[in-house]
């Protein structure tokens, strides 16, 4: 499930590149965009969580090759 606080929707859309923050309404029912968080540092954001003031996202790196000596990396931006 994607992060939530309150009725503010994190969503990672990982082959985008990009996290979507949605304001639900009181019955989350409806949302509305309230803006995308991109950065340079995104290759393929699998998952997140929240800690504090910031989303940590977990790079999946799809778009390079999986070998034994691959690293993973993980990106933190404000809320």
């Amino acid at each position: 499930m994607p992060p939530r606080l309150g009725r503010t929707l994190y969503v990672v859309q990982n082959r985008m590149n990009k996290v979507t923050v949605w304001d639900l309404d009181a019955k989350s029912e409806t949302a509305t965009l309230r803006r995308t968080i991109t950065d340079p540092r995104f290759d393929v954001p699998a998952t997140a969580a929240r800690l504090g003031n910031r989303l940590y996202l977990v790079n999946a790196r799809f778009t390079s090759p999986q070998t034994p000596e691959t690293t993973f990396t993980a990106v933190a931006v404000p809320l």
